[in-house]
């Protein structure tokens, strides 16, 4: 099991590192070979996630105001996925199970998906202040 745990642990670091070298070489809005969102594509509006890529090669370029308005949601929730990240790392070197107890509140999920669906319509509403969360503004 602990050689299982290991492997596993190794390799999503070196994918989460080698995504972070693409990004940071290659711009999204440049290049043809990043996924593009099929919501977006067949409706013209954009999902939560819409702007995600070029955002994340912004932040990875040192430009949070340029990340921001591709996709904020996104920006936002970094500093959570961060924390989240840091438990699971003590939790690998302590060999325990260490918990961020607010993230497996049974609200959290709940609090979570209204914040996306709302995030998903307002992004949509094409008049000012709103169109400013549009990732293509």
């Amino acid at each position: 099991m602990t050689l299982k745990r290991n492997l596993y642990f190794a390799l999503t670091g070196l994918l989460l590192i080698a995504l972070a070298v693409i990004y940071y070489l290659f711009n999204p809005a440049k290049y043809g070979f990043f996924p593009k969102c099929p919501f977006h594509t067949l409706t013209g509006l954009d999902c939560p996630g819409c702007g995600s890529q070029r955002a994340i090669y912004s932040l990875l370029h040192g430009d949070l105001k340029q990340a921001l308005s591709y996709n904020l949601l996104l920006v936002i929730s970094l500093p959570f996925l961060l924390v989240q990240l840091s438990y699971k790392i003590r939790s690998f070197i302590f060999k325990r199970d260490i918990r961020w107890a607010i993230l497996y509140h049974p609200l959290t999920p709940k609090i979570i998906f209204v914040i996306v669906m709302i995030f998903w319509i307002v992004r949509n509403i094409p008049a000012t202040p709103f169109s400013y969360l549009s990732a293509d503004h």
